[in-house]
């Protein structure tokens, strides 16, 4: 056994840093073999390092490219389906149709038979174009004549509708002359009622059809909808509504009070995608009304489309299509003509150039005169630029008002054609197939085959019909015969496949992995978000005493207040509670949603249910399940003909006209939990669910997070049972598994690996290893939404204090009116919040001296450090809160009390800082209080941390006592992240994230130093955060104890307060002031040393300043391109066009039968990674063979062939008598002579001299720098005035600083044009401003631009500015300079292990 160790973790998105330390906190240094054929053996090495690896990605670009995929080979199957049925008789008329059609997109020389594609001549096609000017016109001619047509003509215009089917949003019949927009207008308001409190505008009747097809502008349009409804106006939340659904865009920051905009239009590529934020930041609760809101979109366009008026026509939308090309043709005329009158010197441009938005623009110019590269300007941008020519140009107001209908030269072809239901196509269809049916008798007998090629598509719950080897198929058959449209049902088993999609489809619990989610919209789930939110709502009496609803009235709540309205407003309740529990004296609520002023859980689905189903059976616990059952049907499958299938089990319990009423919902949206840990798992004890507990909990009014974390229930118990880890040797499958984003799993993965390495390198396992795991996003949209809106909240705040300080009182440095960015000043904010008075003292305050006020935190940070707005306030002087240690002072309370609570009563202090204010009344800090800041600094709730516990746990802790008990023989300890940060802080150790990725590296350090600490030091706490150790001390107890033998004796060795960062410190300032010192030598309970401040400190700082940290680059064989840093497919970039005959452009061809010098290609190939060959080639026109050495790309294209033989494909490539070949994946390292370090990026597989090199080396820097760059990066804190205080006093360290780094650069980097620059630039060092100096030396706060240090840091570069000076990235495109005296190195996970390959001796014995 070894000397014994811990190993920290510090785990990211893009990097793992670790740490291995002994029980004295140093970090050892072991001599590592190297192998290889370098003259090396060996190296000595900190045990001390990181990985950094490119940051797992989503599979959802791969997705859109499979879903895009599948759709192209469906569309083409689609036609392949109609030619077989045309096969025979099209034979009979012309056999080489079909073969020309299939020819058409190639040249002439290519093309196997004639080269007119449809009759083969040029007479008959030039008559064919002069007949039917659009294939329009063709489905027109053939829907209403009866004549007998040209075969070819009927399949033409049958190809079409196939081709171009419509969408399939609308079920069942549906004709051009029903799609009705006075239904969808209806179903719309209804939605608005259902969704917005207090809105009854469904009960006034509006003729809408009328009003929203009218042929006027839009904004006409809206503005004589909202003249019907006396509340609303345009820009309400219903009008921006109706604007949206009319085609404007619209702008709902105001409907949502939110600071930014958020401006949304359906017609806009990236409308998905901005609703997606919306609704991030406002709720999903509105969803359906944005949906509906399309749906009466879609109606409404489509209205537009079919502006045909003759009944008689049997082809509505062809007629609308013929009608708007010969209105086209029309104004078209009218147009030049009058340009050519008005405004001649403009007619080139308009109808010529098409690099501007003009007509040529919009349609495309003649090949001649085409100069566009980029796609034809769209009807908005070409409406926009006439518009900007002819304002103010007399006559011009026909085109002005067309422009302004959205009715001006309009396409056939445009975004509105995707509102076109498929429904309309089929109507088309079979009037051809009806009229032509006559003179072709096959198309009468397959008829219903060809309409049911146009209407089939597969049910998504049947999925991809892949049947072997894909991973994405799931569906079950019931015969092994080929499917077609037309025996779908009879092969595939679809009532099997939709159970299984139930079962994939539907996520697991995070807490019981075996169990599966509940639907969110699941009656069980809504109960429970409801008891879960009420639970830790207080009321507020008279006296401004809060208190916890007890069992009874939460109930009372539940049935009378919930059950009766679908949105339960604080308002609504407080009625209720003063009707109702009059006694009481309720006046106010606190711990609801401060934006909303209402609870964010409802019972929605309840209400739904209500108006169709009986009260008394939806409230009759026996129907629970068959409920459930129901809103999961409705919740999985959209397809009405599945959910009638599921729905017909039900039909002896609920009337026809129910079960049709259920069929029309839909819900969306799943749960986080399962059915089984709300209302499943039981407490030992008295058999309780977590629901139970919920609605009744006496006095604890625990919510879902306290409850499944308490020791004295069983709840933590269960879960841990449950989530038992498989098979730990199969690490992979077991990360895979995990709930979780593939950025944080690519990090967990790694990390299990790291410690798999540390331990061989080691010898023994370790004593301990401790994790932190980095949050994958620290701005939560709540968080960030907070933000947002403080100028709304103090608004409305101090409107209801009765103030118009915002207004009156501003400092010098704001011209105009406060805005929300000067509150994020925290000052500033606590200011108003405070309507300008010292919290303590009721003096008014100086508003343009407030950097010399005190931020003064109300539970002191000796107890916990707590920066929540709910911990602070602005006073002169924090002695103002009066002498006492803990909270303010019983004397400051009572004075100030009545004041406080109007504060609070008008929202400007919340009800848990009002709490925290008047502790004092209630005997300042218990010792209930002391033990949750303990549990809070030290429990880790999130679950994935857990996660990574339980894994390393169940790797290493694989023997059981004779109880069956896991013996654990190494603590998994989880630590939070604010635990090393204030480590930091209070010991200055900084950070400064730009210079290298060392912080990784020490972040592990100190987690492991902290986590190994505190155990020493707490042990009866380890239950609160080593993973698997159960309760065996009470924490109040223990604080009690701590307490009372302290408090008389301030030098004891156990002085202890609830900040358990407490005893690495020297002296612990109380908030009265009083300064406590402790000892030097911090032991614990058994006497052994636990911290030497004066040692152990040195250590710490040593091993921060080791100038020799292990970083290591994972490298990486490509799967996909990447543009602009976003997943691609096989190529970096969309086709471009043919090359220029001079053009020595090199594409690849998009397919490989078509030649890219004929029909364009891809410029950019996507390169896997690159291969070392050493081999002869054939040199010159005298063919010598030579030797020699270099890199060969390998494109994602090739990779498969290169594989499965590498020597094949590089004899393929010219290369003769192959000697070595090394595969060299993205980021594979290279040393040369002098040290220099450099990663191989890429090789082009086009080119083999080209590719990337990034730079290797890491740079170090004394820690006196660091610390400048710590300040320098915070010289714009309005707070803390220390850190600009510090950079002035070392201003002239800088230049000692771009020594380091102009050094670094001529030994490791080489960008010798850029170091002149920067010598330049710093000529003008003394004349610039402190503030331009720290942003040319670390970038600005929240950039991912690191300032002079893009030049130095590991990896590709960025342009920087330096001193105003703009210094250009430097980029190494000479892979071949690697291969001159250079050593290639391969190394571990960790970097501990390496062989090194000396490139001149490869090929050597």
């Amino acid at each position: 056994m070894g000397k014994p160790y811990s190993i920290g973790l510090d785990i990211g998105t893009n990097s793992v840093g670790w740490a291995v330390i002994t029980d004295d906190y140093k970090v050892p240094a072991k001599k590592m073999k190297v192998l290889g054929n370098t003259d090396k053996q060996s190296i000595k090495k900190n045990l001390l390092g990181a990985l950094l690896f490119d940051s797992g990605e989503t599979a959802e670009a791969t997705r859109l490219k499979r879903t895009a995929r599948r759709r192209y080979t469906r569309r083409k199957n689609r036609l392949r389906y109609l030619q077989e049925i045309f096969m025979e008789e099209m034979n009979k008329v012309d056999e080489n149709f079909f073969q020309r059609l299939d020819d058409s997109f190639l040249v002439e020389e290519d093309k196997q038979g004639n080269k007119y594609p449809i009759f083969g001549t040029l007479k008959e096609e030039k008559e064919y174009h002069k007949k039917f000017k659009t294939i329009y016109h063709l489905r027109e001619e053939l829907a209403n004549s009866k004549e007998k047509a040209d075969l070819r003509l009927v399949y033409l215009a049958l190809a079409h509708m196939i081709k171009f089917r419509g969408h399939f949003l609308y079920e069942g019949d549906l004709k051009a002359e029903n799609t009705d927009v006075q239904a969808l207008f209806k179903d719309f308001v209804e939605e608005y009622d259902k969704t917005i409190e207090e809105s009854h505008l469904s009960e006034i009747t509006v003729d809408a059809l009328s009003i929203l097809t009218e042929k006027v502008s839009k904004s006409s349009r809206l503005e004589n909808l909202i003249a019907h409804y006396p509340t609303e106006k345009k820009n309400t939340l219903f009008g921006n509504l109706i604007a949206l659904s009319l085609g404007l865009q619209t702008n709902f920051k105001t409907n949502f009070q939110l600071s930014e905009d958020a401006k949304l239009q359906f017609s806009k590529d990236t409308y998905e995608e901005d609703l997606e934020g919306l609704l991030g930041e406002v709720g999903d609760e509105y969803a359906d009304l944005f949906a509906s809101a399309k749906n009466l979109y879609d109606a409404i366009l489509l209205s537009g489309i079919l502006t045909v008026d003759d009944n008689s026509t049997k082809a509505p939308l062809s007629a609308s299509m013929v009608k708007r090309y010969k209105e086209h043709k029309e104004e078209l005329a009218a147009f030049k003509r009058f340009i050519k009158e008005k405004l001649p010197k403009k007619y080139e441009e308009i109808f010529k150039d098409d690099t501007k938005n003009g007509y040529a623009g919009y349609v495309g110019a003649d090949k001649k005169l085409r100069k566009r590269s980029g796609k034809l300007a769209t009807e908005e941008e070409f409406y926009k630029y006439v518009k900007g020519i002819l304002n103010k140009v007399e006559g011009a107001d026909y085109f002005l008002d067309k422009i302004d209908r959205e009715d001006f030269l309009r396409k056939q072809r445009t975004f509105d054609n995707g509102s076109i239901p498929h429904q309309i196509h089929l109507q088309e269809m079979h009037a051809i197939l009806r009229r032509q049916g006559e003179h072709y008798p096959f198309l009468k007998e397959n008829q219903d085959k060809i309409e049911k090629i146009l209407t089939f598509r597969i049910p998504y719950y049947v999925g991809p019909l892949a049947r072997k080897g894909s991973r994405f198929a799931w569906a079950e058959y019931k015969a092994d015969e080929k499917i077609t449209p037309w025996n779908f049902d009879d092969i595939l088993d679809k009532e099997k496949s939709a159970e299984k999609f139930i079962t994939r489809m539907t996520l697991n619990d995070l807490y019981l992995p075996e169990e599966k989610v509940l639907p969110k919209h699941s009656p069980l789930y809504e109960t429970f978000t409801v008891y879960n939110e009420l639970t830790k709502v207080k009321y507020v009496n008279e006296q401004g005493e809060a208190k916890f609803f007890d069992t009874n009235m939460k109930q009372e709540i539940f049935d009378h207040v919930f059950k009766e309205n679908r949105k339960v407003t604080k308002d609504k309740l407080l009625n209720y509670l003063n009707k109702e529990f009059e006694e009481f004296r309720i006046v106010n609520l606190t711990g609801l949603d401060k934006e909303n002023k209402a609870f964010n859980a409802s019972l929605g689905t309840y209400h739904d249910l209500r108006k169709i189903l009986d009260k008394s059976f939806l409230d009759d616990k026996v129907n629970e399940k068959i409920i459930e059952d129901i809103i999961q049907t409705l919740t999985l499958f959209e397809d009405r003909e599945m959910i009638r299938q599921r729905l017909q089990k039900y039909s002896d319990i609920f009337t026809t006209q129910q079960l049709k009423k259920l069929e029309r919902r839909h819900y969306t949206g799943w749960g986080r939990l399962s059915y089984k840990l709300i209302n499943g798992i039981r407490n030992k004890e008295n058999k309780k669910t977590i629901l139970d507990y919920l609605i009744d909990d006496g006095y604890a009014n625990r919510n879902f997070m306290q409850l499944i974390n308490d020791d004295a229930l069983s709840f933590k118990e269960e879960i841990a049972r449950a989530q038992f880890i498989g098979d730990v040797d199969d690490i992979a499958n077991v990360v895979h598994d995990l709930p979780g984003s593939p950025a944080i799993k690519k990090g967990i993965l790694q990390s299990v690996k790291i410690v798999d390495e540390l331990v061989k390198v080691m010898g023994c396992n370790p004593a301990n290893i401790i994790i932190e795991m980095a949050r994958e996003n620290q701005t939560t949209d709540k968080g960030r939404r907070n933000s947002q809106q403080r100028l709304k909240k103090l608004q409305d705040s101090l409107n209801e204090f009765g103030s118009n300080i915002l207004n009156e009182k501003k400092p010098s440095y704001i011209d105009d009116k406060v805005e929300n960015v000067h509150l994020q000043k925290d000052q500033l904010f606590l200011y108003y919040l405070q309507n300008g008075k010292d919290i303590y003292t009721g003096d008014e305050l100086d508003i343009d001296l407030l950097s010399e006020y005190d931020i003064d935190h109300i539970i002191p940070q000796a107890y916990i450090k707590d920066d929540s707005f709910d911990n602070r306030v602005l006073t002169s002087s924090s002695e103002n809160r009066g002498k006492s240690d803990n909270v303010p002072s019983i004397e400051v309370v009572r004075a100030r009390k009545a004041d406080w609570m109007r504060l609070r009563k008008a929202g400007l202090i919340s009800q848990r800082q009002f709490d925290n204010l008047t502790k004092a009344e209630r005997g300042g800090l218990t010792e209930n209080d002391k033990a949750g800041f303990i549990k809070r600094q030290l429990v880790e709730t999130r679950q994935i941390t857990k996660h990574v516990a339980q894994i390393l746990d169940a790797r290493f802790n694989t023997k059981h006592d004779e109880n069956k008990k896991v013996i654990r023989d190494v603590k998994i300890i989880t630590l939070k992240s604010n635990l090393v940060s204030q480590f930091r802080k209070d010991f200055k150790f900084y950070k400064v994230r730009e210079i290298n990725d060392y912080h990784h590296a020490h972040d592990a350090y100190l987690n492991a130093v902290i986590g190994t600490a505190l155990l020493k030091k707490y042990p009866k706490l380890a239950s609160e955060f080593v993973y698997g150790e159960f309760k065996k001390y009470d924490v109040r107890k223990f604080i009690a104890k701590s307490d009372n033998d302290e408090i008389g004796k301030a030098t004891a060795k156990y002085f202890f307060y609830s900040n358990l960062m407490n005893f690495f410190k020297t002296k612990v300032r109380l908030a009265d002031g009083t300064v406590v010192e402790r000892p030097d030598i911090e032991t614990s309970e058994d006497g052994e040393i636990v911290w030497n401040k004066q040692k152990d400190f040195e250590i710490v700082r040593r091993v921060l300043s080791y100038p020799q940290v292990t970083i290591v680059k994972k490298t990486e064989k490509q799967n996909h391109g990447l543009d602009r840093g976003k997943p691609k497919g096989l190529f970096n970039a969309n086709p471009s066009p043919k090359p220029k005959p001079d053009s020595n452009e090199n594409l690849v061809g998009a397919k490989r039968n078509l030649d890219p010098k004929k029909y364009g290609g891809y410029a950019g190939i996507s390169n896997s990674y690159a291969v070392l060959v050493k081999a002869v080639i054939e040199k010159g026109a005298k063919k010598k063979e030579t030797t020699i050495l270099e890199f060969q790309g390998v494109s994602i294209v090739d990779r498969i062939s290169f594989e499965k033989d590498k020597r094949a494909f590089l004899l393929g490539k010219g290369y003769k008598d192959i000697k070595e070949i090394i595969e060299l994946p993205k980021y594979s390292l290279f040393e040369l002579k002098d040290g220099t370090r450099r990663m191989l990026a890429s090789i082009l597989s086009t080119n083999n001299k080209r590719g990337e090199i990034h730079k290797g080396n890491e740079m170090f820097v004394p820690q006196k720098l660091t610390t400048l760059l710590y300040h320098a990066k915070r010289i714009n804190n309005p707070i803390n005035k220390e850190h600009l205080e510090y950079v002035e006093k070392h201003r002239d360290d800088f230049k000692e600083l771009l020594n380091y780094v102009l050094e670094f650069n001529d030994k490791f980097v080489g960008a010798n044009k850029n170091g002149e620059r920067l010598k330049k630039a710093v000529a003008d060092f003394d004349s610039k401003s402190i503030g331009e100096v720290c942003i040319s030396f670390v970038g600005t706060a929240n950039s991912k631009n690191s300032g002079l240090f893009e030049l130095t840091s590991l990896g590709s570069a960025s342009d920087f500015e330096f001193l105003g000076v703009k210094i250009p990235r430097y980029r190494d495109y000479t892979p071949s300079s690697l291969l001159k005296d250079a050593t290639l190195i391969h190394q571990s996970i960790t970097g501990l292990y390496e062989t090194r390959i000396d490139l001149s001796k490869l090929g050597e014995d």
